[in-house]
């Protein structure tokens, strides 16, 4: 089990992209998520399980 916890900052538009540019390109499970808004940018918080599978010393 590989926890990362993941923040993105800015304006709801390219937060958005980011957060699907990286959910796309990686196979994880969504264990929390949270949000914050400030004015027009938000922030958004992945805490995320990347499999063990994986990582770089499992052999990939």
């Amino acid at each position: 089990m590989a926890l990362h916890c993941l923040v993105f900052r800015g304006l709801v538009k390219e937060v958005e992209e980011e957060v699907n540019k990286y959910l796309t390109s990686h196979v994880v499970s969504i264990l929390h998520m949270a949000q914050s808004e400030t004015g027009d940018h938000i922030s958004v918080t992945l805490i995320v399980d990347e499999p063990d599978s994986l990582l770089p010393e499992a052999g990939l």
